[in-house]
């Protein structure tokens, strides 16, 4: 119910607060490595400060661990607003902010000016002429990159009228003597700036909302951005997976271990591509007729093989040893080969190599377990690597992939003599590989084969 004045009510606050707190359980059974990112964007007096001011409190106060990254444009040891050192400087700043916030224990982490805000600077600064037009394509460049982009979960872009805004900056003034930013005329531009911003780049972030606040009363514009913010909040802690029905699929799976004919893995990927719907993590797991993807890789280089360790309490491989790198497939992957985009992307989430490897064009092999129901459903769709060389290979020995809120993961490029010494504390999937890759080095004389045929 909306008051009379058209902000919101109690019962769209009470009914905000009840889904903060379904919200809490979530958060504490959270899989995502990274707290969600939120930049607020915006013109002046648009309402940004404030708006943020009120989103804090009300995730803090609804437990949810809440940062805010305040802009730092009054802090910055260049006083020169309109040149592009400035812009720079704040705008890097507010990058080294967002990294460093990805490990640190927190849920929720708010940039005032962040990413997109560069951009719109970067458009003003070559729409009044102290950049060139070469300049800004390689400073949008930069800040376009995808590992900074898909990092903001959700951008807010507040803008105003220039005469509203105005109106709203010396409404409490004892001058009416203007500033440098506070014209009309500058104002209109950076409108302009923001809605050319958005147009060029709103493709390469995952969530933009635009809130024009001029003839907003201060509580329904936070009210929007606190809704909008929980959806994103609930889509990022139960992330939409790939699923395909069981009944979609024809060819015949083994109850347990690998498959390699290769005639049977192209029909289970094919059916993927074609069959394939999204579904919540938390109903996919718990649903008996859908099966769940899972694209992964062998790391290969000459007769070496990257051995990974989880550290990760509760999940089904920690403390195990794995030759496999991989995970589930995200709606954000779906595409016409939604299993390899999976894969280039956990591969750089994972272990941090982004094109420097040969992939196999087609899986090699399909893998299941028969450990638990849940476990059944999912299948493993496992390709073949090959570094592409010696420094990328020994990049990846000994090294710290992973740390933050309490998990790790470590790898070692070690000989395939090796493996069997590592074969008892392997997981099922890993065993399932050694035993169709090199039968020879499992740790049994009487060696395990798989269930079905080597192709």
């Amino acid at each position: 119910m909306m008051s009379k004045d058209n902000s919101p009510g109690m019962e769209e606050i009470e009914e905000l607060e009840r889904r903060a707190e379904l919200l809490k359980d979530m958060l504490e059974k959270r899989t995502a490595m990274r707290p969600l990112i939120i930049e607020f964007s915006g013109s002046p007096k648009a309402g940004k400060t404030r708006s943020i001011s009120v989103i804090e409190l009300f995730l803090k106060r609804n437990g949810i661990k809440t940062e805010v990254f305040t802009e730092r444009a009054s802090i910055a040891p260049i006083k020169q607003k309109g040149h592009l050192n400035f812009n720079l400087w704040v705008s890097c700043a507010s990058l080294q902010g967002m990294l460093e916030a990805l490990y640190r224990d927190i849920d929720v982490f708010i940039l005032d000016r962040g990413i997109f805000d560069a951009l719109v600077w970067n458009e003003w600064l070559e729409m009044t002429g102290k950049i060139t037009k070469e300049e800004a394509t390689q400073i949008a460049q930069f800040f376009t990159m995808e590992r900074w982009t898909k990092l903001t979960d959700i951008v807010f872009v507040l803008t105003c009228d220039p005469i509203k805004s105005i109106e709203r900056e010396y409404a409490d003034q004892l001058t009416s003597k203007r500033g440098t930013i506070m014209s009309e005329h500058t104002l209109s531009q950076i409108n302009q700036s923001t809605k050319k911003t958005i147009k060029k780049h709103s493709a390469k972030f995952n969530k933009i909302v635009s809130i024009d606040t001029t003839d907003m009363v201060a509580r329904e514009g936070v009210t929007k951005i606190a809704d909008e913010a929980l959806k994103v909040l609930s889509a990022f802690l139960d992330e939409s997976i790939c699923v395909v029905p069981v009944s979609a699929v024809k060819v015949r799976l083994p109850e347990a271990g690998l498959v390699s004919d290769a005639s049977t893995v192209l029909a289970f990927t094919e059916t993927v591509n074609r069959e394939k719907g999204f579904l919540p993590r938390s109903k996919a797991e718990q649903d008996p007729n859908v099966f769940q993807p899972i694209a992964c890789a062998v790391l290969r280089y000459q007769d070496k093989v990257v051995i990974l360790k989880r550290n990760k309490p509760g999940h089904p491989l920690h403390d195990k040893y794995d030759i496999w790198a991989g995970g589930h497939v995200s709606e954000g992957d779906n595409g016409p080969d939604i299993l390899r985009t999976t894969l280039q992307r956990e591969l750089s989430e994972e272990v941090f190599i982004k094109e420097a490897y040969d992939l196999s064009s087609q899986p090699i092999a399909l893998i299941r377990t028969n450990e638990d129901a849940r476990a059944s459903r999912h299948i493993a769709v496992l390709y073949e690597l090959t570094l592409k060389s010696e420094d990328v290979a020994l990049a990846l020995n000994q090294r710290e992939f992973r740390s933050t809120r309490g998990t790790s993961m470590s790898g070692r490029l070690i000989d395939v003599k090796e493996i069997g010494n590592k074969y008892d504390e392997m997981g099922n999937w890993s065993r399932s590989i050694v035993d169709h890759l090199w039968p020879n080095e499992t740790p049994s004389a009487e060696k395990k084969q798989p269930l079905f045929g080597h192709g």
